[in-house]
């Protein structure tokens, strides 16, 4: 009989045993400090929020050839103030477009993602909706092209509106 009282006893002591070791811990209680609070942007701070106000015209930057031959320029409008229209490219040597160009685009495609098709209307959108040269986003797989594009802005802003037209 103690025989038996004993074993019983040692499977209540494994029971127990194992019910608390299994248990779930209590999670500690959640910080009663509350945190610094970072100070929204305002919408004047935003880059897409920035007024721009352009002298309206014809505006055309250009950037020197590059080292695959190609010449990348812009044309925009400024109407109002805003910019409402906007036309990028790249030339080669022999006056072809690379946005016409189709065996340049399919490798261009087949390597990054997106053609000159697709690139190019993305920037240009983006400056017409954002007015900001800063505030246009990367165009993924055309970051060089990106680059350009901001750089040809640039040039077209700093020499203004075209008197010739």
């Amino acid at each position: 009989m103690t025989k038996r009282v004993f074993v019983l006893l040692l499977v209540i002591l494994m029971v127990v045993v194992a019910t608390v070791g299994c248990a779930p811990e209590e999670a500690p209680p959640a910080p009663t400090e509350t945190p610094e609070e970072t100070p929204e942007e305002t919408p004047e701070e935003t880059p897409e929020a920035r007024e721009m106000d352009y002298e309206d015209g014809n505006y055309r930057g250009e950037l020197e050839v590059n080292e695959k031959g190609w010449t990348s320029f812009v044309e925009f409008v400024v109407e109002d103030g805003r910019i409402v229209e906007v036309d990028y490219d790249e030339v080669d040597e022999e006056g072809k477009l690379k946005s016409e160009d189709e065996e340049y685009n399919e490798r261009w495609e087949g390597v990054a993602g997106i053609s000159a098709e697709e690139a190019y209307p993305a920037l240009e959108d983006q400056l017409i909706q954002v007015q900001d040269i800063e505030a246009v986003d990367v165009v993924t797989g055309a970051t060089a092209t990106t680059s350009d594009f901001k750089d040809a802005v640039e040039i077209a802003l700093e020499e203004g509106p075209r008197e010739d037209e």
